[in-house]
């Protein structure tokens, strides 16, 4: 039996994989210092694009605004958290793809943690080189 997850708990979920101290997107970019390499900017590139195009199909199934055409990832994210505290139960259960919105964001805060890995597995390559 899938668990229900609220809106305040995904925001939760989703404030803190971006800006947790720890193990969050915030906390990984923070390892790589000055430019990022090709590789870092290149997941922060891949997740500002999927941010985007998921809220823009809730924005379409759950008639609410859609996110921010000029944002980039950081804003994009704080848009992100009150997006999402702004949504209703009823809203979280509508179908996108085939899948309940709240269940695509929970699958898009497994995407933020794994991102952050990646970048934090790169900044450590860049310190070391």
């Amino acid at each position: 039996m899938a668990v229900a997850w609220s809106p305040q708990d995904l925001a939760r979920l989703l404030t803190d994989a971006q800006n947790g101290p720890h193990y969050s997107l915030r906390a990984a970019l923070a390892l790589a210092d000055g430019q990022p390499p090709p590789r870092i900017a290149g997941l922060v590139a891949r997740l500002t694009g999927s941010k985007r195009a998921l809220w823009t199909g809730i924005a379409h199934v759950t008639g609410t605004a859609g996110p921010p055409d000029d944002a980039g990832l950081t804003r994009l994210a704080e848009w992100e958290g009150q997006a999402v505290r702004a949504l209703t139960p009823e809203q979280l259960a509508l179908r996108l793809n085939g899948r309940a919105v709240g269940e695509l964001l929970l699958e898009h805060v497994r995407e933020i943690l794994w991102t952050a890995g990646q970048i934090a597995a790169q900044a450590d390559r860049v310190r070391m080189a």
